[in-house]
């Protein structure tokens, strides 16, 4: 009992010594957002002001958060914001189809040479988050542009409003350049508002504590790999929940995705569906979901005349070229574009040998399978793809983990190997082994 005490005791002393400083860093980075965004909200909430003086406004307030935040190095956000503009304009008058895609590979190709040619490393990885939401602004507004979704093109201020918005500059989520402009012009009175704002702030101090401390505890290096490697991707999953949720504090904070509908609520990531998963569709859909309505719309569906899996492809090729030139999250990222175009197919081909209910997304109520979602036939095979989701999560999601070096400096080719290669390539054989049955099917 001695020893157990003990080790109660020092397991204690562990997370306090962890838990205090984590959540006192998390405490101060959300007090900036939230002192910010109230005021950008409470201005426009109850100051009379022509249209162009709220995205003047936003404008201000946000590249100031953005200062206070990252330093010097937004200058390298408005950069390419007024740059983008600027192309914009040029493109529209050679052509009024094409500015999608010109601005597009013109984005992407500023991010990838800024990454390898002028930033440092440590840098880089400050801003990547930030330039990485502008440059999906930049995108969706050149592509509505080419769609005529605008009655004329933006003007500097509602441009430059939208791009470094206070609510969404740092952390996300991306929203189109119509709900900005809807909120910017929402008067609502609602006792949820606090509400929202402190159940998120909650959420996002409690997944940053399990990401720092009890996570990295609870399973200690002498576990086998594949525990360790669980460890590391679930690790870096409650990372991602903890922005997630700031993100929405943040946006909430300044009365966006808020309305006085008590059903209506902004939700950027969903925890429960991606800690107990149906299938790694779902986990992609639901990992972020407004990028992934952002890839949905401006290109997957873009590119889907040219079949499905090219589709898929490019869309996963996009979404790691915006994460920038990095060879770790290009193969993750491709990796699950293939694992997932593969699982779809797959229980599809299971589904209809089976008749039951057990496709990568859940069955409507009156389906036609002869075993619905409830049956043990059901529950049996969903239970085993599920299984198989939390393995290539793990496997997955060991990238992410490295020294804090590491992480400054970004991930190397050979780091990702050797992640992969101890754990057998386990995932990406299991994928192959699948598509062949799939084939003989």
């Amino acid at each position: 009992m001695d020893e157990d005490d003990e080790y109660i005791e020092n397991s204690w002393t562990y997370i306090s010594l962890c838990g205090e400083p984590t959540l006192y860093e998390g405490l101060r980075f959300a007090k900036d957002l939230i002192l910010a965004n109230i005021c950008f909200r409470m201005i426009i909430q109850y100051v009379p002001m022509p249209h162009n003086v709220r995205h003047s406004l936003s404008l201000i307030i946000g590249s100031f958060l953005l200062y206070y935040n990252i330093g010097s190095s937004f200058v390298w956000t408005v950069g390419l914001a007024v740059g983008a503009y600027v192309s914009i304009i040029a493109v529209s008058v050679v052509t009024t189809k094409l500015r999608g895609f010109l601005i597009s590979l013109c984005v992407i190709l500023f991010l990838l040479l800024c990454e390898i040619y002028v930033t440092n490393p440590k840098m880089w990885q400050q801003i990547r988050g930030v330039q990485m939401i502008a440059a999906m602004k930049i995108i969706s507004v050149a592509i509505e542009l080419d769609r005529d979704l605008f009655k004329q093109m933006l003007n500097p201020v509602e441009f430059g409003g939208y791009i470094l918005c206070p609510a969404n500059s740092i952390l996300g989520p991306w929203i189109s350049f119509q709900t900005y402009n809807q909120y910017l012009e929402v008067k609502f009175l609602t006792s949820r508002w606090i509400k929202i704002i402190f159940v998120n702030l909650v959420m996002s101090m409690v997944f940053l504590i399990l990401s720092n401390c009890i996570v990295p505890w609870y399973i200690d290096e002498s576990g086998t790999k594949w525990l360790i490697a669980y460890r590391d991707a679930q690790a870096f999953r409650m990372s991602h929940y903890f922005v997630s949720s700031m993100s929405v504090v943040s946006m909430t904070s300044a009365g966006f995705g808020l309305t006085n509908d008590c059903h209506s609520e902004l939700h950027v990531t969903k925890p429960m569906l991606i800690e107990l998963p149906r299938s790694l569709v779902q986990v992609v859909i639901f990992w972020n979901i407004p990028m992934h309505q952002w890839l949905k719309n401006y290109v997957f569906k873009t590119c889907q005349p040219y079949g499905q899996f090219i589709a898929i492809l490019t869309t996963y090729a996009v979404s790691s070229l915006l994460h920038g030139f990095n060879f770790q999250f290009s193969a993750v990222l491709l990796s699950i574009g293939t694992f997932s175009y593969v699982e779809y197919n797959f229980r599809y081909k299971v589904a209809s040998a089976l008749e039951v209910c057990c496709l990568a997304n859940p069955c409507v109520k009156q389906c036609e399978h002869k075993y619905k979602k409830n049956s043990l036939l059901a529950v049996i095979v969903n239970t085993v793809f599920s299984l198989i989701t939390a393995i290539h999560l793990a496997y997955l999601g060991v990238m992410f983990e490295a020294s804090f070096s590491v992480q400054e400096s970004g991930y190397s080719y050979y780091h990702t190997i050797n992640k992969w290669e101890n754990l057998n390539y386990f995932s990406h054989g299991l994928v192959a082994f699948m598509y062949v049955i799939y084939l003989m099917m």
